[in-house]
């Protein structure tokens, strides 16, 4: 029987070679330049990029957990949503825009997501709605520009601006 200790070097190896490989395709499909040379050192400079990448990619805390894998329903669901409310806030938007009735300004609003990794995906979610832009996040908190500053009330525009999404977040990534 292999220690503990030996499946997780396995483990961290496949890793490696996944995002390794995930660069290189990457790569490949985005200068579609397919001689020998080329693909050489594509293949070298993602295994390098993947080595320097690796910390961001695979956060020590989340991919332990044993719940932890992407469920289709989920996602599909978070898919959804972020098309249905973009083309909702895009119609919002430019009606505001016309009729110049609206205040924008900055907005601190917390987050119940545990996981870095879903704290980040929840802040490109709020900047992939127009109208809003995450800012920075900053443990718990999410900074947002918000186009049409609704309420100055923290908790009331985390409601407003990221209840919906965050309780799928938080089923994905705890």
């Amino acid at each position: 029987m292999m220690s503990q200790n030996k499946w997780l070097y396995i483990l961290r190896f496949l890793r490696l070679v996944f995002l390794s490989l995930t660069c290189f395709i990457l790569w490949a499909a985005l200068s579609q330049d397919f001689h020998r040379y080329s693909l050489l050192c594509g293949a070298l400079f993602a295994c390098i990029a993947a080595l320097y990448s690796y910390q961001v990619f695979y956060e020590s805390d989340v991919f332990h957990r044993s719940d932890f894998f992407f469920r289709v329903d989920l996602l599909f669901v978070y898919f959804i949503y972020v098309l249905v409310q973009s083309h909702l806030s895009s119609v919002e938007l430019i009606r505001m825009m016309f009729s110049r009735k609206y205040q924008s300004g900055v907005i601190r609003i917390k987050t119940r997501l545990q996981s870095q990794v879903g704290r980040v995906v929840l802040a490109n979610t709020i900047s992939l709605i127009p109208g809003t832009l995450s800012l920075w996040v900053e443990g718990q908190y999410v900074f947002v520009h918000w186009f049409d500053l609704k309420t100055t009330h923290s908790i009331k525009a985390g409601r407003m601006i990221k209840e919906p999404i965050e309780r799928v977040l938080k089923r994905m990534f705890g």
